[in-house]
């Protein structure tokens, strides 16, 4: 370039600076092509972003050495636009192109094709002007990936609201959990199964199953019903849940193997599987504060995505949900069943303190001042009896905080029979630190409360042993007495329920001792069952155990307001 060039140019605001700055300081590649499309010019940002030097471009076959397929593969020269506007000397804007590298990689790139005379309207180039695409597409991948994830977040946000209108919409258990299946396929899983368990623990029974059918799910009332209960030593993953562990994730390898390892009468639990199939399953807890009550299980087939740990989340979460909702439906109905025998256990007493009163009044020369108000403060002690069992088994239902800290329950077990006196005689057998997270007042009172039933009804001795099992304290009494027949086990933790041979042994009992000692063990993660017995009845008391020790005396420490079990996901509070 001659300074007569640039005077000539000076009127375009052309300058040696500009000239430079277009050339080296262009953010994008450029290069010049005659009218065979060889490289005539390259400028240096199109050496860095094609990976090679100048050197090998200039005077290389444009198409030749730099246009290619996306799939890498070479381009036909009739197939290529850029080289029609080479040899046509037209424009072109290409959206997306690529260039193979000097590496051998692949740019995709976005170009502008300009004719360029050099010098006669016969020798005519082309100018090309291109830059990285790479950039951009990550832009666009990044905000395609936000708005998917934004649009993913929309829609669990309104199955989360649908869901719980679902579960508020009626109080009755079983159609508020098939409404709830029904909801979750096909959007979450191709079929769905809600197990609940039986009262006190016993037995699992399948109210829904539902079963992906084009777009909407259809039930198999036909697989309802009651399961036998899991073997205390059962691994399986709906075992572990049902005892208090947290959702578990089953994933293509694993399936088969752990979804009922030991297949002991498994014939209705792995149906599903075996006669559906699934490719991936998640096991989510119904869980509440106060317990377990059953499990939620979600299962896809190979068509559909695998579940992932935020599938794991989600789902425990709509399992917590279900839990409170069945627990509230439940509430309801005992609070309702309670209100209503409460207040003709109450009226009893009342009515009969009322007769004898009015008798004193109405015949004063017939009645012994002395042994009127003696039966009437025996009906008044009863009745005190039984509203202080009230007031204790509604702070436990309303889930009163209370300290907890670590306990030995087989020490504990063995002060409590040793300050016992005289009746039947009590042995224990326990073993030696087994320790759970709770309420020491609460705790006594149910042992108390199952030492006193069995001496009641005991002929000649009372068992009573603790062990350690499965990360569970079983507490076990036996008596050697009648004991109880199979319809009445799970009767007698019902409020007020007193059986012929309760109300002769112990006529001012309240009726409410069993059922407060569920509570108690419900409140601390537990169960109170009546179990098998070839002899006697036979209550089971378990609480899930803990690693902690009791602080050393004079040791500063502070007790967790909650029992935290082992396999749960809460953390246990300093």
């Amino acid at each position: 370039m001659t300074a007569d060039d640039l005077e000539d140019w000076a009127r375009y605001g052309v300058s040696k600076e500009l000239v430079r700055a277009l050339f080296h300081g262009l953010r994008a590649g450029l290069f010049v092509v005659d009218h065979m499309g060889k490289i005539l010019v390259v400028n240096p940002y199109a050496e860095r972003l094609l990976d090679r030097p100048a050197r090998q471009l200039i005077g290389a076959d444009s198409h030749d050495l730099l246009h290619r397929n996306a799939d890498g593969s070479p381009m036909p020269r009739e197939d290529c636009q850029i080289w029609g506007a080479f040899s046509e000397g037209v424009y072109v804007r290409s959206e997306e192109a690529w260039f193979t590298r000097g590496s051998g990689g692949l740019v995709p790139v976005g170009q502008v094709v300009a004719p360029l005379p050099l010098g006669g309207e016969e020798d005519m180039g082309s100018v090309v002007l291109f830059y990285d695409l790479s950039r951009h597409k990550a832009v666009e991948h990044k905000q395609a990936a936000a708005l998917a994830a934004l649009e993913k977040l929309t829609d669990r946000l309104s199955l989360m609201a649908e869901i719980s209108t679902v579960l508020a919409s009626t109080l009755k258990v079983d159609e508020a959990l098939r409404r709830l299946s029904r909801l979750l396929v096909p959007r979450l899983a191709d079929w769905a199964i809600i197990d609940l368990l039986g009262p006190g623990g016993n037995g699992v029974d399948r109210v829904a199953v539902v079963v992906k059918q084009g777009r909407s799910g259809v039930e198999y009332k036909q697989w309802e019903g009651p399961l036998p209960a899991f073997p205390e030593t059962s691994q399986a993953p709906m075992a572990r849940v049902l005892r208090g562990g947290p959702a578990v994730l089953l994933g293509p390898e694993d399936l088969v193997e752990r979804i009922d390892p030991e297949k002991e009468r498994s014939v209705l639990r792995r149906r599903p599987y075996e006669e559906l199939g699934a490719h991936s399953a998640i096991v989510a807890p119904l869980r509440t504060p106060r317990r377990v009550l059953g499990a939620l299980t979600l299962a896809r087939y190979e068509t559909s995505p695998v579940y992932d740990s935020a599938d794991l989340s989600l789902i425990g979460d709509i399992a917590g949900r279900a839990g409170l909702a069945v627990d509230n439906a439940d509430m309801f109905e005992e609070q309702r069943r309670f209100a209503s025998t409460t207040s003709h256990e109450l009226r009893t007493p009342l009515a009969a303190l009322r007769a004898r009163l009015d008798e004193a009044v109405l015949y004063p020369a017939d009645v012994d001042p002395r042994q009127t108000i003696k039966e009437v403060l025996t009906v008044v002690d009863r009745l005190k009896t039984i509203i202080d069992d009230l007031l204790v088994l509604a702070r436990l239902r309303a889930g009163d905080p209370a300290a907890y800290e670590p306990i030995d329950v087989g020490a504990l077990v063995t002060e409590e029979v040793a300050a016992l006196a005289g009746g039947v005689p009590v042995h224990v057998d326990a073993d030696r630190d087994v320790r759970v997270l709770g309420n020491r007042i609460q705790l006594i009172r149910v042992i108390d409360n199952l030492l006193i039933n069995a001496r009641r009804h005991a002929g000649t001795t009372v068992e009573v042993t603790v062990r350690r099992a499965e990360g569970s304290a079983v507490i076990t009494v036996q008596d050697d007495g009648a004991g109880i027949a199979p319809q009445d086990r799970e009767r007698v933790f019902e409020p007020f329920v007193r059986l012929d041979d309760s109300r002769r042994r112990e006529p001012g009992g309240s009726g409410l001792g069993l059922s407060i000692s569920r509570d108690i063990a419900h409140a601390h993660n537990g169960t109170l069952t009546t179990a098998d017995s070839s002899c006697g009845a036979r209550f089971v008391l378990r609480l899930p155990t803990t690693d902690r020790r009791p602080p050393a005396p004079g040791t500063p420490g502070s007790a967790p307001d909650r029992p935290v079990t082992h396999g749960d996901s809460r953390v246990e509070e300093a």
